[in-house]
Formats: C-alpha cells, sequence, structure tokens
C-alpha cells in the first residue's frame, strides 16, 4: 500500500473514531460508567496508536540509522578513552557503556518523534470524503449506543491493514508474522484490537443495562 495512501486511510479512521467518541461522551446520563469510561479510554488510545503508526520508519532505514549512530559512538568514545591514556580493555568498557546509554536514550525519544513524525505526515496526507454520517435515535433519552462510525472505523482499518501487508500474505502465519516483525502492522494491529475491546466495552454496558443492573 502506498505510504501517501495509507496515511489517508488513517486519517479517515481517525475521523470516524473521533466521531464515535463524541457520539459516546455526548450522551447523558451515564458516561461515568466503568464500561463507557473503559470504551473511551481506549478510543482516546487508538488515535495515539495510529499517530504513532504513520510516523514509523521502514525497517532498513531504521537498521542504516541505528548502525551509523552506533560506529560514530564508539567510533568517537574509542578516540577519547585512547587520548585520556586506557587500555584496549578500558577503551571496550567505555564503548560498551556508552553504547547501552545511546539506547537507552533512543528508547525514550523513539516514541516523540515517532508521534511528532506521524503527526506531520498525517497532516499533509489530508481525509478523503466519509460520506454523510449515520446519525443514531435511541428509544431512551441520554442512552448511550454503539455508534456505527466504531464499526466503520474497524473495517476500514482492517482493510489498511491487509493491504499494509499485502495480498500475496493474507495467510493467517503471514499476518501473525507481519504483526511481529513490521513496527507498522504491529501498531495497526494494536489500534485494532483497541477499537474492539472499546466496541466490547459499549456492548457489554448496553448487556448490563438490559440485565438492569447499574
Amino acid at each position: 500500500m502506498a505510504v501517501h495512501a495509507l496515511h489517508a486511510e488513517l486519517n479517515a479512521v481517525r475521523a470516524l473514531v473521533a466521531d464515535g467518541l463524541a457520539e459516546v461522551t455526548g450522551a447523558s446520563g451515564d458516561a461515568g460508567q466503568f464500561w463507557v469510561r473503559s470504551a473511551c479510554a481506549r478510543l482516546t488510545a487508538v488515535d495515539a496508536v495510529l499517530v504513532e503508526a504513520a510516523g514509523g520508519l521502514a525497517g532498513p532505514v531504521q537498521a542504516i540509522a541505528a548502525t551509523v549512530v552506533s560506529f560514530g559512538a564508539v567510533a568517537l568514545t574509542a578516540a577519547l578513552a585512547q587520548a585520556a591514556g586506557l587500555g584496549l580493555g578500558g577503551v571496550l568498557v567505555v564503548a560498551a557503556v556508552v553504547l547501552l546509554a545511546l539506547f537507552g536514550v533512543a528508547s525514550r525519544l523513539c516514541r516523540p518523534v515517532r508521534m511528532a513524525l506521524g503527526r506531520r505526515r498525517l497532516a499533509r496526507a489530508g481525509t478523503p470524503p466519509l460520506g454523510a454520517r449515520t446519525l443514531h435515535v435511541s428509544a431512551h433519552i441520554g442512552l448511550i449506543v454503539v455508534p456505527d462510525e466504531l464499526l466503520r472505523a474497524r473495517v476500514r482499518l482492517v482493510s489498511a491493514t491487509l493491504r499494509q501487508v499485502g495480498s500475496r500474505h493474507w495467510s493467517v502465519p503471514e499476518l501473525r508474522l507481519a504483526a511481529r516483525t513490521d513496527p507498522t502492522v504491529r501498531r495497526l494491529a494494536h489500534a485494532d484490537l483497541l477499537l474492539c475491546q472499546a466496541i466490547d466495552c459499549l456492548e457489554r454496558y448496553l448487556d448490563d443495562l438490559a440485565k438492569g443492573w447499574p
């Protein structure tokens, strides 16, 4: 799937999720109920995961960048350690410590960088037309229902994920492998899981309400 097309699809999913979240939080009465709060928390998390998915770098690019940075850090550290009069053992110890510190800093900076890059890419991608929004009219004033927008968002998200993997790799083992090895697919799968959990929470809320539970 082309990168620009993927980002446009992610924006479409984000718009649908935002509409669904607004519909849930806009309903009066039970917005503070446990299952409803759980659904809203997951819907909020979906957007962050999709933004991070858009900000990911290709595997080869990440490998090259990590190699260049690591080589430069080790070379500079070795030169400074030798200038300080350390022997080979001391140089290796210092280089190892520097690499560990570098990886620790990188792990903390990676997500903010991906989020910033993702927001920039999604802002440039634009959102394709979503069609007329379906409005839900409940039989009970203030009753929260499962918004159709969330179901449509999941359909588009699954479709985008499958196209990202490629039609030649839709077998179950290949999809599992892609979710483990491709960071973008892994985050799309995580977003889909959160979306499913949010829908399940709302359905559980409605089930409890039908049983007369608080």
